[in-house]
């Protein structure tokens, strides 16, 4: 039984490593824009072919090629591919915990899913614990995207980081993250659980087989477009301390300044490429994520995300 249980949780930490590389490469480029326009408050035209987004990638392709777009992928991956893998890993077993709670209160053993409230309190604890072991990765990951950082490799960035600023500074913008992170997560699986339940109903009243694929995909995208709205703010504020700490130096001053200076328009710089990067991660991680759990799970008794906790 624990030999099960501890293959069950290599599995989780497997399935989420590789769906974090496979997204983390492939969208790259959407972090890296993004950590560019969010950099500086400098006010941009908005003309269809004078966006910053067009005018950035023209700026880093005259600079460093096509190739520039990917400049940060190696601590992306640094960051990414395990945090990814935490992230499940935690998912995993804190949906457990919470069903055993569940079964405990209620007294239903019958019970295979979560409430609504669980679902988004195991998302959030799940995403601030991964985010908090990871962060100094975060830290490093934004400092390569941005321009204003010159780095003779990751050691030396490592150094230069620990120089300024010693163990603290690795952990820069951490509540702004974690606000960010516990919020988006919570309300990611809240709706990602509720989609697919809507869309498993509507496949079951009109008689259609869907694919699981689809279902997955589809509620990724919905959920993560949506909880990329309405964390955008948190997200922006991270950015700004973590790449202009003396002009960042806490939360309350970063809002307070964001707010005075470019108004609540400001805090959605940016949002376009989060929001497509978000939907487009979130489909294509779960997908693979529960692809690779359902095809090393198939014919057993498993109580990974993707199988008995189905919404």
């Amino acid at each position: 039984m624990a030999s099960d249980k501890k293959v069950g949780s290599v599995m989780h930490l497997g399935a989420g490593a590789l769906s974090g590389v496979a997204s983390c490469v492939l969208l790259q480029p959407f972090d890296l824009l993004k950590t560019r326009i969010q950099q500086n408050n400098a006010q941009f035209v908005t003309t269809p072919m004078k966006s910053p987004v067009i005018k950035t990638i023209r700026s880093i392709i005259a600079t460093d090629g096509v190739l520039g777009l990917w400049r940060g992928t190696v601590p992306s991956l640094i960051r990414n591919a395990p945090g990814t893998s935490l992230y499940f890993y935690f998912l995993n077993h804190t949906r457990h915990m919470c069903l055993a709670l569940e079964h405990r209160i209620s007294g239903d053993l019958s019970r295979t899913k979560l409430s609504s409230v669980s679902n988004m309190a195991v998302g959030a604890s799940s995403r601030a614990m991964a985010g908090f072991l990871l962060m100094p990765g975060t830290l490093l990951k934004v400092h390569y995207e941005s321009n204003l950082y010159k780095y003779a490799g990751i050691m030396g960035a490592v150094k230069e980081i620990w120089r300024n600023g010693g163990a603290r500074g690795f952990f820069v913008g951490a509540v702004p993250t974690a606000i960010r992170d516990a919020p988006y997560a919570g309300l990611y699986m809240l709706m990602y659980e509720a989609i697919k339940a809507k869309e498993r109903e509507y496949a079951l009243k009109r008689s259609v087989d869907l694919a699981e694929t689809t279902v997955t995909m589809v509620a990724g995208v919905l959920a993560g477009l949506s909880a990329s709205y309405l964390t955008q703010p948190f997200d922006l504020v991270k950015t700004r301390m973590q790449l202009r700490p003396a002009e960042y130096p806490t939360v309350l001053h970063s809002f307070a300044k964001i707010l005075r200076e470019e108004s609540f328009v400001g805090f959605f710089r940016g949002i376009s490429l989060r929001v497509l990067r978000k939907g487009i991660q979130a489909s294509l991680v779960f997908t693979l994520y529960e692809w690779v759990v359902r095809a090393n799970t198939h014919g057993q008794d498993t109580t990974g995300p993707s199988t008995k906790l189905k919404a």
